[in-house]
């Protein structure tokens, strides 16, 4: 006997019922309409795709030698319009315009094929440059039909329409070949003929023209050649514009100002280029966007010096512009920057930026105390404003500022003539500029002790430390090696005794980083007793056995002895204390 179905079978039952019913109507609803299995189709259609993917690539290929032959026609075409223009038939003017007119339709063929038939358009795009390159170097060069303002002229109209046209369908082909194809022409016609502005001009505005497109995600292949072309160009021009007028008579003499302009206009399109895409587009900075902002910058402000053969005005310019640009950096990238945490690549490359055209603009602007001054407040404010702001790359600048300083300033110098060369060493009149990078050292590592230790100690952070660590330290150093020349130099009979206090100020600032260490935990002060103690042994040996009294010498050995038993002992590691409340933990 049978049992009844439960409950839940029944329910199921008539569930599976109804969705059959449901089917049968959306059938019966898509028969009357019309409507196919949208699914089928598009299996069916990427099968068919999939077949017949080699045959096409076959077909294709099989059409190269017919697309050869329509090209080698529409060449035929072009020598007939030289060949009228050549023997009268037409004037040179008009036989110019009207084979420009031929290749430009060959281009708009090319834009106007289907993007699957990627071979028929990269022929008729390559057609197009063929019949362009001929007809520009003999309506220029032979018939003199057209100047070179003219021919740059065209060059420009040709890649900027081959930019346009390619844009609708996409079509990569049409403005790599239209774009290289004017680049190189250009590049030929200003080493043939010398005279430099008019395509260098040209050069500048299709740079220009593929820097827009790339803002547009469109056409980055060719960019790094277009640029290095544009370089070489501007640079060439710069070299003829330093150069007396006359002096190298084959080249069109150039304008001081015209080769201002040439930089100038080279800087602004790329640096406007890299900020439209970093900051508007918020795409990642490229490693092409990197090299060639920093090609730029560098060419526009050395060849405006250059030029201008070292004019204080000049220099003047170049500073401002560098230290204005300097400043915007840091505040594009702290400001900005730093809250988009998928673009730290973003914030690295503005911060670094801010970094090389500071100490650039401090260069031309500044020199002795002032720029010493400069760089020491750089260095304690970039330590604050690390602190705030969580940013570990401020306080590696800072440590990058404090080293320019002490090493500008002639501190570092006397401290290691001092202590690590023939004696002791005055101050002289490089001790106020000495002083404040001292001052600069020591308060910006005194405010990065305060800041406490990081929750993760990174790369950057370990690096600002040494350099923080190491310039405040070295300082001390150097005060101390001061001070005992100072007495040396005053007192009868010190200078026997010299070597062995030059020890003692080693000895000294080695056992102030052992206790530095013990105290904050700080790595940097570990190595930097070592390094100390290091440098106390090759003093001892090289300095004060050779040249110190007796009683000097036993005042040292002494001395150094305690320092080799105490140091182990104070760099011994320890469980480190507790992190002050406000710590940076990035």
């Amino acid at each position: 006997m049978a049992s009844a179905p439960s409950p839940l079978e029944h329910a199921k039952g008539e569930l599976e019922e109804r969705l059959n019913r449901i089917e049968a109507r959306l059938g019966e609803i898509e028969r009357r309409l019309g409507i196919a299995d949208g699914a089928a189709l598009g299996a069916g259609a990427a099968a068919e795709t999939a077949a017949e993917s080699p045959e096409r690539q076959w077909v294709e290929a099989g059409h190269l030698p017919g697309l050869a032959g329509k090209s080698l026609l529409g060449l035929a075409a072009a020598y007939l319009l030289r060949a009228f223009t050549e023997s009268g038939m037409l004037a040179p003017a008009v036989g110019v315009a009207l084979g420009l007119i031929y290749a430009l339709a060959w281009l708009v063929w090319a834009a106007r094929t289907p993007a699957s038939e990627a071979l028929t358009v990269l022929v008729r795009a390559l057609t197009s440059a063929l019949i362009l390159g001929p007809l520009l170097w003999e309506a220029h060069l032979r018939f003199r039909a057209i100047d070179s303002w003219q021919t740059a002229g065209v060059l420009v109209l040709f890649v900027g329409m081959a930019l346009a046209i390619s844009w609708r369908k996409n079509h990569t082909a049409v403005a790599l070949i239209g774009s290289l194809a004017g680049m190189f022409l250009s590049a030929a016609f200003l080493l043939r003929t010398h005279d430099l502005v008019p395509y260098t001009v040209a050069l500048l505005a299709m740079a220009a023209a593929v820097e827009a497109s790339a803002c547009l995600e469109h056409y980055l292949g060719e960019r790094w050649i277009v640029a290095g072309v544009t370089n070489l160009a501007v640079l060439l021009l710069t070299f003829i514009a330093t150069k007396p007028p006359g002096s190298l008579r084959s080249y069109v003499p150039v304008d001081r100002a015209e080769a201002i302009a040439a930089q100038a206009a080279l800087v602004g399109i790329y640096l406007a280029s890299t900020m439209v895409r970093t900051l508007l587009r918020g795409f990642r900075i490229s490693v092409f966007e990197l090299a060639q902002a920093t090609a730029a910058l560098g060419i526009g402000v050395w060849g405006a010096i250059t030029v201008a053969h070292g004019h204080p005005r000049a220099v003047l310019a170049a500073g401002l512009f560098c230290g204005l640009s300097g400043i915007l950096c840091y505040v594009v990238s702290f400001a900005f920057l730093e809250r988009r945490a998928r673009n730290d690549r973003n914030f690295y490359s503005y911060a670094s930026f801010g970094l090389a055209l500071v100490l650039a603009a401090s260069g031309l602007l500044l020199a002795g105390t002032a720029r010493v001054l400069l760089w020491a407040a750089l260095a304690t404010a970039f330590v604050v404003a690390g602190r705030e702001s969580g940013r570990m790359l401020l306080k590696l600048h800072a440590g990058i500022y404090a080293s320019l300083a002490v090493s500008v300033s002639g501190l570092a110098a006397t401290a290691n003539a001092s202590l690590l060369g023939h004696g002791p060493h005055e101050a002289g009149s490089g001790a106020p500029a000495m002083w404040i990078a001292a001052a600069g050292a020591l308060s910006g590592y005194g405010l990065l002790l305060r800041s406490g230790l990081p929750q993760h100690g990174t790369a950057v952070y370990r690096l600002a430390s040494l350099l923080l660590g190491a310039g405040a330290l070295w300082s001390l150093a150097a005060a101390g090696a001061v001070a005992v020349g100072l007495w040396c130099s005053r007192a009868p009979g010190a200078p026997r005794f010299c070597p062995a206090l030059l020890t003692a100020v080693l000895a000294a600032v080695a056992a102030a980083a052992g206790l530095g260490f013990r105290h904050w935990h700080r790595q940097e002060l570990k190595w930097m007793a070592w390094l100390l103690t290091l440098a106390a042994t090759y003093k001892i040996f090289f300095q004060d056995l050779p040249k110190a009294h007796p009683f000097a010498i036993v005042f040292s050995l002494l001395l150094f002895g305690a320092l080799l038993i105490w140091m182990p002992r104070l760099t011994r590691q320890t469980q480190p204390g507790r992190v002050p409340p406000g710590a940076d933990s990035s």
